[in-house]
């Protein structure tokens, strides 16, 4: 889930499968975001220890400097070739949190993150309201439950150790207590995470993410009841047992929710309602947003708001925030330039993403930017070729194993996506995804002109033409969708018409029955689990965004699906995607590796490469309270050679 997803979901009409799914949109982040003490039954240990302790140190610890870390929520730190220790002297700067700064950083009023970007008008700043219209950097101003190191493996947030039932139904998170509110009000704790869960289910919110938390996906035991009015809040699957023990049950197991649980970014209960109090009509929507006010902010997390407008996004430093979530940084400031490609050439900005040919063809070219850019795993999407099987001639599996041995990925890679933007595709599940064995597949789809002409021939049609129909917002895919055709015409003799629709309409007819014939598209990862990436192939009439569907492969999602043994779970999905691979029902093309820019002055352990995520700099979800990042995060005496600008 990216954090400048600008996408919206009915939450009556369709489900997130049937709309979003299809749109193919840019990740990052995605990204994205009850009552009284029950008897629960007795907890038993996580069932993997990446789901209750923290990683290795140098994904998300500070500097040594900062002795005081908790050490239940950020292992010891790093090495001090990671991030350079503070000299223990009296001469040792601080910034204005009292954190003592590494000896190779700047001064603290240069501390400062410079990006490109805006508040948006009235949109909420944490990620309740709207999540697919909140704006940049609306996800640091608390601490979520869980989060994610650089290597995408789960470490502690407001939840120290977390454990599930021996049924699977009930989780148990042990909260820290000493995470402070800025305002005084006491720390965090279990009433902030229920009022919030209770808020994201009031019905007059009108949530956009309630899918996330419903049966399918987090499965919170009367959630879509509660939305539909169908239960009362006391009803909720979210309750306590005493402050600073959170209770979570769930319908159906669901393993993964430690997974979930990096998006549930609390309000604080009392602001929460002392807002909403104060809203015309005690509207709880717009009381959410009490934190873009500078006036009213309340945070736990690293910043607080300082500027929320149009024209100028400022967050400063809480100084109130525990030592180890509280940052190096002064303060990060958004500004809405026009082009943030030559805002950062111009050293106007610290960080951008860059995706256009041109702009990569640019960074390439230049010994200087090329030095800055680093390749990332973005939201681990998959762009694909889809074929509706229930339309001829699709339904020939021969004929559909014919066409996905004519899809030359190398080539297309290396002459069109170009190398740094992507990596060849013979599976869905990219590297570094969980339970990812692209090696495994990879002769299933591999290009050979020779043998798809052999399956064509046995395939016993004659075909004369046949149309790619792509969505137009991705600038790449026309000249993927000509290449391809000119492949199919040159080997097979089909001729194949290309043909682009505009998003709208691509979405309505790709989930329509019969849908889009032959057609191109996307997917990303909303959170780190198999089944959400692999439930995309449920069949549309059972959630999924097409229209192939099989027996065998539903089985093995169905059975997957709430187990917690591991290796056997990763197994399972495994065979899976064999399944769906040999299909042939999507031509996998490419996986992304959106590209980051990031300036040389920037240090912490964030940005050394990881033991499974080799990219150096941030990795998804980036400028966000879902990771460590920002506890550990720099800017170093290098940047007055830059001669930056704070604007």
């Amino acid at each position: 889930m990216s954090s400048s997803v600008t996408r919206k979901i009915s939450k009556t009409v369709v489900t997130r499968r049937q709309m979003l799914k299809v749109l193919g949109a840019t990740g990052a982040t995605a990204a994205l975001v009850a009552c009284g003490a029950t008897p629960t039954p007795a907890p038993t240990t996580a069932p993997a220890a990446t789901n209750t302790s923290a990683p290795a140190a140098t994904d998300t610890s500070a500097p040594a400097a900062t002795a005081t870390t908790a050490a239940t929520d950020t292992p010891a730190a790093p090495a001090a070739t990671d991030t350079p220790a503070a000299t223990a002297t009296a001469a040792a700067a601080a910034n204005s949190g009292g954190k003592v700064l590494p000896a190779d950083a700047a001064p603290p009023d240069q501390q400062v993150y410079l990006l490109s970007g805006a508040a948006g008008p009235g949109t909420d700043g944490q990620i309740t309201g709207s999540v697919y219209n909140r704006s940049g950097l609306a996800d640091v101003y608390a601490v979520p439950l869980t989060r994610i190191n650089h290597d995408f493996e789960m470490v502690p947030g407001a939840a120290s150790t977390w454990s599930v039932s021996a049924d699977g139904l009930t989780w148990t998170f042990k909260l820290r207590n000493d995470l402070p509110w800025s305002d005084g009000s006491g720390n965090l704790n279990a009433d902030d995470f229920i009022a919030t869960m209770q808020h994201m289910a009031d019905p007059a919110v009108a949530y956009d993410f309630t899918w996330y938390w419903d049966k399918g996906t987090g499965n919170i035991k009367n959630f879509g009841e509660v939305v539909a009015k169908k239960a009362t809040m006391d009803q909720l699957g979210v309750n306590k047992t005493d402050d600073y023990t959170l209770i979570m049950e769930t319908s159906v197991p669901t393993p993964y929710m430690p997974r979930l649980t990096i998006y549930y970014m609390p309000f604080n209960a009392k602001a929460l309602a002392a807002a909403t109090a104060a809203a015309p009509n005690k509207d709880p929507k717009i009381g959410a947003q009490y934190i873009t006010d500078p006036a009213k902010c309340v945070s736990c997390g690293q910043f607080l708001v300082k500027n929320w407008s149009p024209t100028r996004f400022e967050a400063v430093i809480n100084t109130k925030a525990a030592p180890d979530i509280m940052p190096f940084l002064e303060r990060v400031i958004f500004v809405p330039y026009q082009n943030a490609f030559q805002a950062y050439q111009a050293g106007q900005i610290d960080n951008v993403g860059i995706g256009s040919a041109a702009d990569i063809e640019t960074v390439l070219n230049s010994p200087t930017l090329s030095k800055d850019a680093t390749p990332d795993v973005g939201d681990f999407r998959t762009d694909y070729f889809f074929f509706d099987v229930l339309q001829k001639p699709y339904d020939n599996l021969k004929f559909r194993q014919a066409l996905a041995h004519l899809l030359d990925r190398e080539n297309i890679v290396k002459n069109i996506v170009k190398p740094i933007l992507g990596r060849p595709a013979y599976g869905f599940l990219a590297p570094g995804f969980p339970a990812s064995n692209e090696e495994a597949l990879k002769d299933i789809q591999a290009y050979n002109p020779d043998m798809a002409k052999q399956l064509y021939q046995q395939s016993g049609l004659k075909v004369t033409n046949l149309t790619i129909i792509y969505r137009n917002d991705n600038p790449p895919y026309n000249a993927i969708c000509s290449t391809y055709a000119d492949a199919i015409k040159t080997n097979l003799g089909i001729n194949v018409d290309v043909k682009a629709m505009d998003g709208k309409t691509f979405t309505a007819d790709t989930l329509a029955t019969p849908s889009i014939p032959f057609g191109c598209v996307s997917y990303g990862m909303d959170y780190l689990d198999p089944s959400n990436m692999l439930g995309v192939f449920k069949g549309n009439k059972l959630g999924g965004r097409h229209t192939w569907n099989d027996k065998q492969y539903q089985d093995l999602l169905a059975k997957a699906g709430p187990m917690s043994q591991e290796p056997e779970r990763t197994q399972l999905y495994q065979q899976a995607e064999k399944i769906l691979t040999e299909s042939c029902a999507f031509v996998w093309i490419y996986h992304r590796t959106p590209v980051n820019l990031w300036k040389p002055y920037l240090k912490g352990p964030g940005f050394l490469p990881g033991k499974v995520n080799t990219n150096p700099g941030w990795a998804w979800p980036a400028n966000a309270g879902f990771t460590p990042y920002f506890s550990s995060m720099y800017i170093t005496s290098e940047v007055a050679a830059a001669k930056r600008t704070i604007p």
